[in-house]
């Protein structure tokens, strides 16, 4: 299975206990929708596809310019805004198969709810189960992707290093033009229509 994730990657990271390693994870988490706020367990998010990691690191900027790609101060020096492809064999149980939210008595708007009291609720009974290693859902910018909260990812390996994102880079511009983000170069203009975007979430 193949699975991305965009992050702020340290090349001088070689630990995965270190921030901008690619299997780095913070261990101050909570907010997530499938996150664990007593702390027994973290939890990696990864996509399906390049652009769907790519839509969910950036979909929340209406207009994708330079500046949506750089990488917040408290990064490590020499970071860069990086897209990181693993693969790997983890027991991702799918929430997009009917059979399997009637097995788990959830409605698909239970899945998708942004109410993450709720969401973290049946994540834990899943990974209380012990017979899976994270689930998937259908990600918010497009049901042609899927988003992946993984509690185990011990399974993935890193294929080759990360690629550095530019606004010309096929996953920045496939994500683009997905979800309707006006792309903004150097030395360009947005159109009129720049800020009137219809989001495909």
């Amino acid at each position: 299975m193949e699975f991305y994730r965009v992050l702020n990657w340290d090349p001088a990271a070689t630990d995965a206990t270190e921030n901008g390693h690619p299997l780095f994870v913070w261990p101050d988490q909570g907010n997530g929708r499938v996150d664990d706020p007593a702390a027994e367990y973290r939890v990696l998010y990864v996509g399906s596809h390049p652009e769907a990691a790519v839509a969910e690191a950036l979909g929340r900027f209406p207009t994708w310019a330079q500046g949506v790609l750089d990488v917040p101060r408290a990064a490590p020096a020499g970071s860069r805004k990086a897209l990181v492809k693993y693969t790997g064999t983890p027991r991702v149980l799918d929430l997009d198969d009917p059979r399997v939210l009637l097995d788990l008595g959830l409605h698909p708007s239970q899945v998708i709810t942004r109410e993450y009291a709720a969401t973290r609720e049946w994540a834990r009974s899943i990974y209380e189960s012990n017979q899976h290693d994270g689930v998937s859902w259908w990600s918010f910018y497009g049901s042609q992707w899927a988003s992946v909260g993984l509690w185990d990812w011990s399974s993935l390996t890193v294929d080759d290093d990360p690629e550095i994102l530019t606004l010309d880079h096929p996953a920045v511009e496939g994500a683009a033009a997905e979800i309707l983000r006006p792309i903004v170069r150097k030395h360009e203009r947005p159109g009129p229509n720049a800020g009137k975007y219809r989001s495909s979430r």
